[in-house]
């Protein structure tokens, strides 16, 4: 059996739909329906059942999940065998933007000098849509900030310290929330609606200020984002290690009240997926990234 059934198997089981598992693939939906007839013919019976528009896990479909992660990774360190002395093959990295930007330097470089026949694809994205990649085995390992997982069946969790987020707006802005928000025009400047800290926020504001009226800015670039609030056009609420240059140069400020989070950099994988160089990988972030960005005490 062609080892891409397993994945198209596991795609679908990310997206939720054949339709949406053959755009990811850039597969015809004709195609995919094949694919899982051929899985069926094999296991017995339909990997997914249909309850009206929603697309479930059958009862062999549940059994395949584990089995089809340990046949991926087997064949993965099938390949690997080519090289047995020095690292190599392809490792998908999937990270947000703020930890792109401000702490993943020191880790590529560190992977990098030490593995250099490991082709190595870094992919953006937010971390709602990492964790999705991870589980539909588009990405091996994945960086989250974001509050603590539950535990996971299928993902190994790897906590890496909580991060404070403040407040801030322009040195010539009100010194506080409250005062902003009572501004006749108070622009909230943030990124996409699944970035855990505009969620932190959000809720915080629903409770706190319920009834009070906010206009959201969004803004798909965190250096767009603190530029549009250094030039009076707003407030954001952003993790400090990005922070942490315009508030020491006084292009930013913060804001008062310190606003409580849960949010904490998480390192996923998948359980039954440890090819070498995924191991390595991770090692190499549990060692470098706290060093980057250092776990921060939450008031």
């Amino acid at each position: 059996m062609d080892i891409q059934y397993f994945r198209t198997f596991k795609i679908i089981l990310a997206t939720g739909s054949y339709s949406a598992a053959a755009t990811e693939l850039n597969y015809t939906q004709s195609t995919i329906t094949a694919q899982m007839k051929r899985l069926a013919s094999v296991i017995g019976e339909p990997p997914f059942l249909f309850r009206g528009k929603t697309l479930r896990l059958s009862p062999a479909g549940k059994r395949l999940v584990p089995l089809a992660d340990a046949i991926l990774a087997n064949y993965q360190q099938v390949t690997d065998l080519a090289t047995p002395h020095q690292l190599s093959g392809s490792l998908r990295l999937s990270v947000p933007e703020s930890l792109m930007l401000y702490g993943l330097n020191p880790v590529l470089q560190s992977f990098a000098a030490h593995n250099p026949l490991v082709n190595l694809t870094i992919n953006n994205a937010t971390c709602v849509q990492n964790r999705k990649l991870l589980l539909s085995d588009q990405a091996d390992v994945a960086l989250m900030l974001w509050p603590l997982f539950k535990p996971d069946p299928q993902l190994s969790v790897i906590d890496l310290g909580t991060q404070r987020c403040s407040l801030v707006a322009a040195r010539n802005a009100p010194t506080t929330l409250s005062a902003i928000l009572a501004q006749p025009q108070a622009h909230f400047v943030i990124n996409e609606k699944q970035c855990g800290y505009r969620q932190a926020f959000e809720q915080y504001r629903h409770q706190q200020y319920p009834g009070t009226h906010m206009q959201t800015m969004e803004v798909w670039s965190l250096a767009a984002i603190k530029q549009t609030v250094s030039a009076g056009l707003g407030f954001s609420f952003l993790p400090d290690f990005v922070i942490q240059d315009e508030l020491a140069n006084g292009l930013l400020k913060r804001l008062t009240p310190n606003i409580p989070t849960k949010l904490h950099i998480q390192l996923l994988f998948r359980k039954n997926w440890h090819p070498a160089a995924v191991e390595q990988m991770v090692q190499t972030i549990k060692s470098q990234l706290p060093t980057a960005i250092p776990a921060t005490d939450i008031d």
